[in-house]
C-alpha cells in the first residue's frame, strides 16, 4: 500500500493544510515557525510504531475552542494499493472489485474512518450470497426423509428464506436460524414410529444449519476490506534532527524512572539500543550487582556483535562496529569505523554520525528490522552537517525511500534535490488561514524563495561565489528541463551536462544579456543557451554583435539542432509527448475533445499549441502549466522509456554544451 497524499486539519498551528501529494520523496520547504513540524507530527501520529494520541487539550488550535470536538478529523491520508494487493482485495467479494485505494481519515477520537476508492464494497452481506448458503448447507432435507418430513421441511424453508429476504439477509438469518432449528423435530410425522430414519435426517440438519450460520456470521465484505487494508497500513516513523542517542547511562536509575513510568528520551534510546542487541535492563541491572564479571563480559560482547551483524547486514553507506562495556550499572555504548581499532563513546562522535546512528537504530527497531513498509518523516534533517555532507545525506535519503516513502522538511538550500522539482511544496502561516502547503512558489514569503532560489541556481550572487563555469537559459523551465534530462542520460550510463556547470535561468530572453554581462564582467567562464525564435535571435545579436561573448558560448537551438526554422527549447520533446502533456494540464477547458495542432515546421510547439487553444476559446497558453506535468511525468522514466527523438535531441544539446565547458578546461 502506497501513500499518494495527505492532508492535515484542526491540529496546531495548521487548520488545513491542502492536499500533499507524494511519489517516493516530497520536501517541504519554509522558514521556521511555518508549521512544518505541524504537519509531520500530525501525520505520524496517524500510525506510529507505537501509539501516540493525539491530545484535543494540547495540540487543538489556538482561538477555535468553540469547534474543539473529539470527533474533528486531524489526517486524511490516501493509499493506493499494488497489483497484488488489488487482488486480494477483490477475492474478498464480488462488489470490492474495482477497488484501486483508500481513503483514510484519523480523528482526536483515534477513530479511524475507511472510504475505498472509487466506491466501497457492500456494508452487508450480499442477499443473493445468504440465500446461497442457506440453499447449500440445508436448503432441503435429505433424500432417506419422510415424504411427510420432506413436505412439511420445504414449506418451513421457503418461509425462512422469504423471512431473510424482507429482513437484511445475513444478520437476520444468523439470529433466526437457531429457532428454525428447534422446530425440525415438529416436521416429523405423528406416527413417528412408522420413519424412524426423520431424527437421524434432524442430526445431520442440525449439524449443516450450525455450519451455515457459522459462515454467516462472517463480517460484511466491507469490514473484512478494512481489516484487510488495515493490516497494510505502513509504520510512520518521525526523525528530528535533535532526536540524537545517547549511548551511556547508569542502568539502575534507568531502570528506577522506567518502574516510576518517567523515562526520559535519552533512556527511551538507551533501552531501544538494548533490545535491539538481544539485552533486556532489567536482567542487566540484576548482572550489575552480582559478582561474576566474567559472564558479563561474555554477554556484552555477544550483544555488541548481534547489533554490528544486523546493521552490517542492512546497510552498505556506512560500514561500522558496536562494542558495548559494562562495569556494574555504568553502560556504556562505543562505536568505531571498521577499519579502525580506536573505539570513540557514541556520543563523542560527530553530531552529523550521532544522527545517521540514531536514525538507523530508529529505523531498524521500528520496522522490526526490515527497513520496509514505512512513511519516514525527517524534520530539518542535516542541521548539524556541512554543506557537501548535507549532499551526502541526500544521496543516502534516496536509498531510505527506495523500499519506503520519505517526506522531510527544510529550509537549507543543500538539501533541496533540484533534479526533483516536482516534489518541492512550500508551507507557510497565511493570516487567518492558519499553515497552508502548496507548490506556487511565486507567491510564497521571501524566506521560503530565498531557499529554492539558492537551490536553483536563481540567485546571481551564488553563481557569482560558486559557479566557475556558468550557462545562462532563457527561463525557470528550459532549467527543470536541462537538469532533468541531463540526469536520466547519467542514470542510463550516457554522459550529461558536465557537473560543474552552473545553469542559471534568466526569467526570459531579454534578460540573457544582462545576466550574462554581470557574469561576464566577474572575469567568470560564461555559456548562453537561447531558443531559435525573434526573442533568442535579438539576444544573440545583443551578445555576439556587442563583442560581450565569444559567438561559439552562445548556442541557437535551431543551429545545435540542425533546425534552420523556429525551435524552442520545448521543441527538443517530441510532438506527441508535448501535446499529451499540454491535454493533461488543460484537461479541465478541453473536456473529452483532446487538443490538436497544425502540421507546420516553421513554428515551434508552443506557438502552435497557443493558437489551437485560442481556436478552442482558451485565450491564453502558459507553458509552466504544461512543465509541471512534464516535471511530474519524467522522474518516474527512464531515458529508454522516452521518445527516441527526444532522445536525441537533448543528447545533441547536451553534447553542444559540454563541449563549451571542455574548451574552458582546455585552456587552464
Amino acid at each position: 500500500m502506497k501513500l499518494k497524499a495527505f492532508r492535515v486539519e484542526n491540529y496546531r498551528c495548521v487548520l488545513d493544510s491542502g492536499w500533499v501529494e507524494i511519489d517516493d520523496i516530497a520536501v517541504i520547504v519554509g522558514k521556521n515557525e511555518s508549521g512544518k513540524t505541524s504537519m509531520l507530527k500530525a501525520l505520524w501520529k496517524f500510525n506510529p510504531f507505537k501509539e501516540e494520541p493525539y491530545n484535543l487539550d494540547r495540540e487543538w488550535p489556538r482561538g477555535k475552542r468553540k469547534e474543539r470536538s473529539e470527533d474533528k478529523t486531524v489526517v486524511t491520508v490516501r493509499f493506493d494499493f499494488t497489483p497484488a494487493e488489488k487482488k486480494i482485495i477483490e477475492e474478498i467479494d464480488g462488489s470490492a472489485k474495482g477497488i484501486t485505494g483508500v481513503e483514510i481519515k484519523r480523528n482526536y477520537k483515534e477513530t479511524y474512518t475507511y472510504n475505498f476508492l472509487p466506491k466501497d464494497p457492500d456494508h452487508e452481506n450480499n442477499l443473493k450470497w445468504v440465500i446461497s448458503v442457506i440453499e447449500e448447507y440445508f436448503g432441503k432435507a435429505q433424500e432417506t426423509a419422510s415424504n411427510h418430513f420432506k413436505t412439511q421441511y420445504a414449506k418451513a424453508i421457503e418461509i425462512f428464506i422469504k423471512q431473510v429476504r424482507d429482513n437484511g439477509g445475513s444478520q437476520y438469518a444468523v439470529k433466526e436460524a437457531p429457532a428454525f432449528k428447534g422446530r425440525l423435530s415438529s416436521f416429523i410425522s405423528p406416527n413417528e414410529a412408522e420413519h424412524p430414519q426423520d431424527n437421524k435426517v434432524i442430526q445431520h440438519l442440525q449439524l449443516t444449519i450450525d455450519k451455515a450460520i457459522s459462515e454467516l456470521s462472517i463480517e460484511p465484505p466491507v469490514r473484512r476490506t478494512i481489516d484487510t487494508a488495515h493490516e497494510w497500513l505502513p509504520t510512520f516513523i518521525y526523525m528530528d534532527d535533535y532526536k540524537i542517542f545517547s549511548g551511556s547511562a547508569q542502568l539502575n536509575q534507568v531502570k528506577e524512572r522506567k518502574d516510576h513510568n518517567k523515562l526520559t528520551d535519552e533512556d527511551r534510546t538507551i533501552i531501544l539500543i538494548m533490545e535491539m542487541a538481544g539485552l533486556n535492563l532489567d536482567d542487566e541491572v540484576k548482572k550489575g550487582n552480582q559478582a561474576d564479571r566474567e559472564q558479563r563480559i561474555l554477554d556484552m560482547t555477544d550483544a555488541s556483535q548481534t547489533l554490528t551483524n544486523e546493521i552490517a547486514n542492512r546497510w552498505t553507506q556506512k560500514k561500522y562496529e558496536i562494542d558495548f562495556h559494562a562495569d556494574g550499572q555504568h553502560f556504556i555504548t562505543f562505536v568505531k569505523d571498521a577499519d579502525s581499532n580506536v573505539l570513540v563513546p557514541l556520543e563523542e562522535r560527530s553530531k552529523g554520525f550521532q544522527w545517521f546512528f540514531s536514525f538507523d537504530m530508529t529505523f531498524m527497531y521500528e520496522t522490526k528490522g526490515m527497513f520496509k513498509n514505512a512513511v519516514i518523516l525527517l524534520d530539518e534533517p542535516g542541521l548539524h552537517l556541512h554543506a557537501s555532507a548535507q549532499r551526502d545525506l541526500l544521496a543516502r535519503m534516496k536509498e531510505y525511500a527506495k523500499n519506503n516513502q520519505l517526506i522531510y522538511t527544510t529550509h537549507l538550500p543543500f538539501m533541496i534535490d533540484f533534479t526533483r522539482l516536482d516534489n518541492i511544496y512550500v508551507a507557510e502561516e497565511v493570516e487567518t488561514e492558519g499553515t497552508k502547503v502548496h507548490k506556487n512558489w511565486a507567491t510564497a514569503d521571501k524566506d521560503a524563495r530565498f531557499t529554492l532560489q539558492a537551490a536553483l541556481g536563481l540567485s546571481w550572487s551564488q553563481s557569482l561565489f560558486v559557479g566557475q563555469y556558468n550557462l545562462i537559459v532563457e527561463g525557470v523551465t528550459d532549467f527543470w528541463f536541462l537538469i532533468t534530462l541531463s540526469s536520466m542520460f547519467q542514470e542510463a550510463g550516457q554522459k550529461g551536462i558536465d557537473e560543474q556547470l552552473v545553469i542559471t535561468p534568466a526569467g526570459g530572453a531579454t534578460k540573457v544579456a544582462y545576466v550574462g554581462t554581470i557574469l561576464h564582467g566577474q572575469n567568470l567562464n560564461v555559456a548562453v543557451l537561447l531558443d531559435s525564435d525573434k526573442e533568442g535571435k535579438s539576444a544573440y545579436e545583443q551578445l555576439v554583435h556587442q563583442w560581450i561573448l565569444d559567438d561559439k558560448h552562445v548556442l541557437l537551438l535551431g543551429n545545435t539542432l540542425g533546425i534552420k526554422h523556429f525551435c524552442t527549447l520545448e521543441d527538443l520533446f517530441s510532438e506527441d509527448y508535448y501535446l499529451e502533456h499540454v491535454n493533461a494540464a488543460y484537461s479541465l477547458e478541453l473536456g473529452d475533445k483532446l487538443l490538436e495542432v497544425r502540421k507546420e515546421k516553421n513554428k515551434p510547439i508552443i506557438d502552435r499549441v497557443e493558437e489551437a487553444l485560442k481556436d478552442r476559446g482558451i485565450a491564453s497558453f502558459n507553458k509552466g502549466r504544461v512543465a509541471k506535468k512534464i516535471m511530474q511525468d519524467l522522474p518516474k522514466k527512464k531515458l529508454s522509456d522516452m521518445p527516441e527523438e527526444t532522445v536525441e535531441k537533448f543528447g545533441k544539446t547536451i553534447v553542444a554544451i559540454n563541449k563549451i565547458v571542455e574548451g574552458w578546461k582546455a585552456k587552464q
